[in-house]
């Protein structure tokens, strides 16, 4: 799939206003493109590099079949400069490299383009070093800020480019991507709730990981809502040896909410996507164990937990007591 095809299915409106920009040459020289993962940040930013070092296109749009439109998109042009992460953070040695490259000429062509993924992910230096860039752009530039946390992104940075939101993809609209690639409902109907990419969908569903973790916090949940006691043992012998870090606990919460927005679900009859389908005779049942209040103190119950988490409480005692919470 060219990227432009695949950009009419994740953005159609945004990619048609880029097209009137591009063929006018009014691109700016700073973009800030914020929104959740797999949205096409990535592929737009590619697309409008392209636009502008194609030499075969038409209106000056990518004809994405020249050698430099091959190049852009196989990140091998020199022209486009690509910054990512350095482990869990951009540094300012990073971004001074940047500006040094923004400071000389194009190596084919008089236009240089920047690509920074992750820039909430700055270190306060790096922040500051970019800011006074953006403040003095020098040379026939173009930058492109992918981020999926526009609140972490210093407020004068923001300032100094245009804001681009990508929206997300809907959840039947995922769906019928994933199912296309071969997945079933059951699968799918999952891996739709945690991410809005059909590449990190697909990823996680090769993931043995994953597989194992559906399971154990499906038999948790189950234990939870029988009011077994074997589901506070249940996370000393079964829960931590399997999700030992803080990604680990993240996830745990997220598969854990699902099953409690499924039961909400259900209960009003307002089922869009259940998160657990192949459960759902299962989820009928213990519906019915629960009033509309209980529903929402459990998921309340669960979004507390996520926030002791983040204020890096002990993982084994949020869980412990979820769920004496839980079995109340």
């Amino acid at each position: 799939m060219k990227i432009e095809e695949k950009l009419i299915w994740l953005q159609p409106l945004l990619l048609k206003q880029f097209k009137k920009t591009v063929q006018q040459k009014q691109l700016a020289h700073a973009y800030l493109f914020e929104g959740v993962s797999g949205t096409g940040k990535k592929e737009m930013s590619l697309w409008l590099a392209a636009s502008l070092l194609c030499k075969e296109g038409s209106e000056n749009l990518p004809c994405e079949n020249c050698q430099n439109c091959r190049r852009v998109f196989d990140h091998q042009h020199p022209d486009v400069i690509e910054i990512v992460p350095d482990g869990l953070s951009i540094k300012v040695e990073q971004v001074r490299n940047l500006k040094a490259e923004f400071s000389k000429s194009g190596v084919e062509s008089q236009q240089k383009i920047f690509i920074v993924e992750d820039v909430e992910k700055m270190t306060p230096g790096a922040a500051n070093s970019l800011l006074k860039f953006l403040e003095e752009p020098e040379g026939s530039a173009v930058a492109f800020l992918l981020t999926t946390a526009k609140n972490r992104i210093l407020p004068t940075i923001l300032s100094r480019c245009q804001l681009v939101h990508f929206q997300s993809l809907t959840k039947k609209k995922l769906m019928t991507e994933l199912e296309a690639k071969g997945l079933s409902i059951n699968q799918a109907s999952l891996l739709v709730q945690l991410t809005n990419s059909v590449e990190e969908a697909l990823e996680l569903n090769e993931d043995e990981w994953f597989q194992e973790a559906k399971t154990i916090i499906w038999k948790w949940f189950t234990l939870i809502t029988n009011k077994d006691n074997q589901s506070f043992v249940y996370v000393q012998t079964t829960i931590m040896p399997h999700f030992k870090d803080r990604d680990a606990h993240r996830r745990l919460v997220d598969l854990i909410l699902l099953a409690y927005r499924d039961i909400l679900m259900l209960h009003y009859g307002t089922v869009d996507v259940l998160a657990y389908a192949r459960y759902q005779k299962e989820l009928d049942h213990i519906k019915t164990q629960y009033s509309s209040k209980a529903i929402v103190q459990a998921i309340e119950a669960v979004l507390l937990s996520r926030k002791k988490l983040e204020s890096n409480v002990n993982a084994q005692g949020v869980f412990e007591q979820l769920v004496l919470q839980l079995m109340k």
